[in-house]
């Protein structure tokens, strides 16, 4: 077979692939086993064939009834409301029912609300024997549908929803006020909407546009007049100017004013408001071109010209998608001569819509647009800016990491490229430090240790292969455990490994020295792993290190017997001086001025220094007691709530007036501990001590808990003051460490009571936030309950 036959039988085999995959897609739609049934469904429209208003219902309508198994065969009318005079719309509906009669119809479908009255006007015998559905109707006339009502006359109304159209528009725009142009008529749909206007909006959210000169004629201006003051949506109708509320609906009868003063009017309200939109809720060809003129957005409550010219920026409504599929539905069901049932009037389901070719014209922000809203006409690269940013990023990012990889690994080709030089160099000083130096290369193979002709340096001897039991000898039998494991360690795990040892190469008397052993794992020119490595006599480098760690042992003593004399000398000298100092003016030259009262405080504030410097003392002969451990402990059965409520009671008079103080106990029984009790309430007091000194306000919580799960009781001191930092968490527990220098007290109270519970058998825990407040926790194990039980 040639190249080009070759080259052909994969191009048939990648055509028999895609026909495969593609049959495989369409398998159902083409090998379902129904043929779709041909129905003739006639369709009548409320208007002509070029107006704007049904562009695309007819093919959604197509592919609904395909869908659904039937091939649909449309006969059309069109009905022209701007040609035909009231009342000749009947009549010429009533004159293509009678054409029909011979063409054997299956359904007919009306669109809108002037098809479907013009059509069930008629009374035609033919709407008694051909189910009717009329769809988007959007003011149904109740009685004439009721007149049908034994036929299959079925009606989809698409009731124009204003409540939820207006709260839409002001979602779209929650940052300015909000004018609402809404058309006002005298016809019936317009008397209809109006008074469903009347029910969602304000009356102090309603003014009327216009004046009786602009109007063409006068008596048209009193009508309106008084249908507004009929249904009554304001206290009166004024051209009052434009208002300042976030919201307002300015009724806009545009049938009936002279275009030039509409214009006029519809120009200074916009100037005179923030944000002007136009809200239609039932298509008025007449009203359309003047807003889309003036450039003022419009919002629809109904499909008819959304998508389409018409510039409708969105609305809630029932969408041609939506309308088409319920009417496909509905006429598919009655084709089928299925049930259908009660009622006749049937709501259509509504959406949110906006369409971005005009959604952008007028400069929205597209982030007050609901997550619920359908965006149509959307651009892909606007729906995925932000995702073509971060993708143009990471492009970018990523160009940037392969030119750093290929510049580092150029650098790093000449860094090896240098490396290899300097090895080779190192490998000629090596050997001329190995040859002069105490140091000796050794490998193992095969069982055997080998050393180089330097070995007769460090080790004093001339044998140069030992096996592992005759390397054995030479050590010291403390050792012999650490140079097993090293041995197995070598085969077991690849990399360095270091170990040092004591070997004794010469006469017992010399007395053993220590050697450091370094080894790493390679391959022979065979390809045979072997172990390679130094030794080197480190005695004298092992003897000065030990020098220096006793030397740093008597250095740190000295230091902490010098920090601790400094610490104490300072704490001893604060409340000295004031002692020394408020005795000399009370018994030195100049006492009998003093008053009573200034006797008396001075008094105090020495009584209150020979407390401070008294429990100084206590606390540095307790943390002595604890530090040579002849702090004696009675350790007995306790209730862990019970010490918690004593020292609830105890200290609760002496907690500041502004600080709220709580017990959080929850247990309901004992909770049994073997502890020292008057330690922990030692602890637990410093603890409450320390939470009143930096809380000013808020709470202080004592609290007692198990954690059943660790078997542990959990006794806390939780408060509100100013907290504790990251890193001051770490030297909290130092001794003579304060977090404020001014604070009294010398910095013991903590290390103490670390040091007490430690010696219980417990932990401290420690949780704290700056500015929030802190939670000291003591952590004790549970004791047997039945112990405690006979203790008690």
């Amino acid at each position: 077979m040639g190249p080009r036959n070759f080259r052909y039988k994969y191009i048939f085999l990648f055509i028999a692939t895609l026909t495969v995959f593609v049959g495989g897609l369409n398998y159902g739609r083409w090998f379902s086993g129904k043929t779709p049934s041909e129905k003739r469904i006639v369709l009548v429209y409320s208007i002509s064939r070029h107006d704007i208003g049904n562009s695309n219902i007819e093919q959604l309508l197509q592919q609904e009834f395909r869908k659904r198994g039937i091939e649909p065969l449309f006969d059309r009318f069109y009905l022209d409301s701007h040609l035909l005079g009231e009342g000749t719309e009947t009549e010429q509906v009533r004159h293509f029912l009678g054409l029909l009669e011979n063409r054997s119809a299956d359904l007919i479908l009306a669109i809108g609300d002037l098809a479907a009255h013009s059509l069930l006007s008629t009374r035609h015998r033919l709407l008694y024997s051909v189910p009717v559905v009329a769809c988007n109707v959007h003011f149904p006339d109740e009685k004439l549908i009721a007149e049908y009502d034994p036929q299959k006359v079925f009606v989809l109304r698409d009731k124009p929803d204003l409540k939820r159209n207006i709260e839409f528009i002001k979602t779209l725009h929650p940052h300015t006020d909000m004018e609402i142009i809404y058309n006002i008529d005298l016809t019936v749909p317009g008397r209809e909407s109006f008074d469903m206007l009347t029910h969602v909006a304000e009356r102090k959210d309603v003014r009327m546009l216009g004046y009786q000169e602009a109007f063409v004629e006068g008596q048209e201006y009193g009508e309106l007049e008084k249908m507004i003051e009929y249904f009554n949506p304001m206290p009166g109708v004024a051209n009052d100017g434009a208002r300042t509320d976030a919201l307002t609906i300015s009724l806009c009868p545009f049938r009936y004013i002279k275009g030039a003063s509409l214009l006029l009017i519809l120009e200074q309200s916009k100037r005179e408001q923030k944000d002007l939109v136009f809200l239609l809720d039932r298509f008025d060809a007449m009203a359309i071109p003047i807003v889309n003129a003036l450039n003022i957005p419009s919002f629809s409550c109904i499909r008819e010209g959304f998508s389409e010219s018409a510039k409708i920026v969105g609305g809630y409504m029932a969408t041609e998608k939506i309308s088409a599929e319920a009417a496909a539905d509905l006429a598919t069901r009655l084709l089928a001569k299925e049930k259908i049932g009660m009622p006749k009037i049937r709501d259509l389901d509504k959406a949110y819509v906006l369409d971005w070719t005009y959604f952008s014209e007028y400069m929205q922000d597209i982030r007050d647009v609901p997550d619920d809203v359908n965006i149509i006409n959307y651009p892909f690269y606007d729906r995925y800016k932000t995702e073509l940013y971060a993708l143009g990023v990471l492009f970018v990012l990523a160009f940037i990491l392969l030119a750093v990889s290929l510049w580092h690994t150029h650098r790093r080709s000449l860094i090896e490229r240098r490396n290899l030089r300097m090895l080779e160099e190192a490998y000629k000083r090596l050997s001329f430090s190995t040859d002069g130096g105490k140091i000796s290369l050794w490998n193992i193979q095969d069982e055997v240790l080998e050393f180089d002709t330097n070995y007769a340096h460090p080790a004093g001897l001339e044998q140069r292969r030992f096996t592992r039991e005759d390397i054995q000898q030479y050590a010291h039998p403390d050792d012999w455990e650490s140079l097993n494991r090293f041995y197995e360690t070598l085969h077991s795990s690849p990399g360095m490994q270091i170990l040092r040892i004591r070997f004794c190469f010469g006469r017992e008397t010399d007395g053993y020295q220590w050697y450091e052993l370094r080894c790493n794992s390679m391959q022979d020119a065979e390809g045979r792993m072997m172990l390679a490595g130094i030794m080197q006599n480190i005695q004298e480098v092992v003897e000065r290190e030990q020098q220096l760690i006793q030397a740093k042992q008597i250095a740190e003593k000295a230091e902490l017997k010098q920090s601790f004399l400094n610490n104490m000398s300072h704490e001893i000298r604060t409340p000295l001086n004031a002692i020394v100092g408020f005795t000399n003016m009370l018994a030195g030259e100049g006492s009998e001025l003093l008053t009573p009262a200034e006797k008396a405080s001075m008094l105090s504030l020495v009584n209150y220094n020979n407390e401070l410097l008294l429990k100084l003392i206590n606390d540095v002969l307790e943390i002595s007691h604890l530090d040579s451990g002849t702090l004696a402990f009675k350790i007995e059965p306790c209730d862990a709530a019970e010490i918690v409520a004593e020292a609830y009671r105890t200290r609760k008079a002496t907690i500041r007036p502004s600080v709220q103080f709580r017990l959080d106990v929850e247990a309901t029984g004992p909770l049994p501990v073997e502890t020292d009790r008057m330690r922990v309430m030692q602890v637990v007091s410093n603890f409450l001590s320390n939470a009143d000194k930096f809380t000013r306000e808020g709470s202080i919580t004592l609290g007692c808990k198990t954690d059943d799960g660790r078997s542990e009781v959990r006794i806390y001191v939780e408060d509100t003051g100013k907290g504790i930092g990251k890193k001051e968490l770490m030297m909290i527990f130092d001794r003579f460490y304060k977090s404020d220098q001014f604070e009294q007290g010398c910095g013991l109270g903590l290390p103490i009571c670390k040091m007490i519970i430690e010696q219980l058998a417990g932990r401290i825990e420690v949780e704290s936030e700056k500015g929030k407040g802190s939670r000291f926790t003591i952590v004790l194990p549970l004791a047997d309950a039945g112990r405690y039980t006979q203790a008690v």
